[in-house]
């Protein structure tokens, strides 16, 4: 969820033109991490054309928002939209002359986009009865202290304010990371900037803290991050991947809120606005985009609860926390991409259903059609790494880390049906059973094959 309102975006530079895919020749450099991304005011290029990147200012937008916004990707882009692990809306498929069209669409359905700093919050802050405390004053202070700053700082930089609750973004990297903690009858706000160590403080002194160290970042310039900073240099710890808000979650009101995925976090803009036609249907307040890809719509009663959610399944979506889908990270891949060696996101059902017997929750799986690994930057326990010569896998670790050896992209699935029939041990799980397998080299093994007997590296 964002934080409160922007003010009305300026008419963005025009974006530079189309550049048509070609595969990466054997000896080039693999692909650099782009220093953007796709932003209201500065689509990114990518091999299906350019994607705007929308975050609403509030957090929610109204059921006919999300049918208008539906409308307007299908006329002006490719017609594909997309949840990111964060929360973010994506539009796929614009070209040059169709981005001012959808932003002047995006503001005459009454949706204020997020601009500047990233200050990223429960979807459900302020209606969760669970929470330490409502992250919105907060972050409204550190949005107004930072406003000076948004030309200075690089476009990744983030601050992630956690107020506990049902929702957490514990596994969110930030350069400025505040947690909510109990403390007494005072509220108490964990501090972490980068690597560094917390600093635990009241709210106003959290929000200056805060500042300060966004003001340092933006003095060492746009591509400085927290790590820059003296004595936050060391490697954030893995905050572990937060689980998919799937399911019901009871508000503050006594209403509920029920979050439904996206198959691998896309779909075609009919999806959306099918699922914004359930959402009216079953008496939805707002639809909120969410982390992990998913779709909250809150302010339902129990039966409006079931009735979207039944629609929701009807609908391919993911509606229950245990689904296979739920545990697979898998990025557009070919031809959507320029780096992209095989299409991963068509791929990621096939991976989803061979793999299902090991998906009990301690395993996750990245698709990741280059090395760059942007669906999922953080190691994941099983992660199919785009090739030259074929897939590649890293046993817990992230793309970058991939050598060798390869399997035909048409062989993936087979592969992977033998390694989920692999029998466990007795309370062996998912992800014991495939380090047992890497100590003892049978992991790899299930990936060799003729003239190609490069060892499997774990990174």
């Amino acid at each position: 969820m964002s934080t409160p309102s922007s003010p009305r975006p300026p008419r963005p530079e025009k974006p530079r033109p189309k550049k048509t895919h070609r595969r990466r020749r054997r000896n080039e450099p693999a692909p650099a991490r782009r220093g953007a991304c796709p932003a209201f005011l500065a689509p990114m290029e990518t091999g299906d054309g350019l994607i705007l990147r929308l975050v609403p200012a509030e957090g929610a937008i109204s059921p006919g928002q999300l049918r208008g916004l539906a409308r307007a990707a299908t006329a002006l882009g490719n017609g594909m939209m997309e949840i990111t692990a964060r929360g973010s809306l994506q539009v796929r498929g614009l070209t040059a002359e169709t981005v001012a069209p959808l932003q002047d669409a995006v503001l005459a359905l009454g949706i204020t986009p997020r601009l500047g700093l990233a200050i990223d919050i429960s979807p459900l802050s302020g209606l969760d009865p669970r929470e330490v405390a409502d992250a919105r004053p907060l972050a409204q202070r550190i949005q107004e202290g930072a406003a000076g700053l948004a030309d200075k700082l690089g476009p990744k930089v983030s601050v992630v304010i956690d107020g506990g609750g049902a929702i957490g973004l514990g596994g969110h990297k930030a350069d400025v990371r505040l947690a909510a903690l109990r403390s007494g009858a005072e509220g108490m706000w964990s501090v972490t900037i980068g690597g560094g160590a917390p600093e635990l403080l009241a709210e106003k002194d959290a929000a200056a803290r805060a500042l300060d160290a966004l003001s340092q970042i933006a003095a060492l310039g746009r591509r400085a991050r927290a790590t820059d900073l003296p004595g936050c240099a060391a490697a954030q710890g893995d905050h572990g991947k937060p689980l998919a808000p799937l399911g019901t979650f009871p508000l503050a009101d006594g209403r509920f809120a029920c979050g439904i995925g996206l198959p691998f976090g896309a779909g075609a803009a009919n999806l959306f606005a099918a699922l914004a036609d359930a959402a009216e249907a079953a008496g939805s307040r707002d639809l909120r985009p969410a982390t992990e890809r998913v779709l909250l719509t809150t302010g339902l009663d129990a039966e409006g609860t079931r009735a979207f959610a039944t629609e929701a399944r009807r609908l391919g979506c993911l509606v229950a926390p245990d689904d296979p889908r739920a545990f697979i990270a898998a990025c557009p891949g070919a031809p959507a991409c320029i780096c992209a060696h095989f299409p991963a996101r068509d791929l990621a059902p096939l991976v989803a259903e061979a793999l299902a017997p090991l998906l009990d929750g301690t395993v996750t799986v990245h698709l990741s059609a280059c090395t760059k690994g942007c669906a999922h930057p953080a190691p994941a326990t099983l992660t199919f790494v785009g090739m030259d010569e074929g897939i590649a896998l890293v046993h817990e670790g992230a793309p970058s880390g991939a050598r060798g050896p390869v399997l035909p992209v048409d062989a993936l699935a087979a592969k992977l049906a033998t390694l989920a029939g692999t029998p466990r041990l007795p309370g062996e799980t998912g992800r014991g059973l495939l380090a047992r397998m890497q100590k003892a080299g049978l992991l790899a093994g299930l990936w060799l094959r003729e003239g190609n007997d490069r060892p499997m590296v774990k990174t």
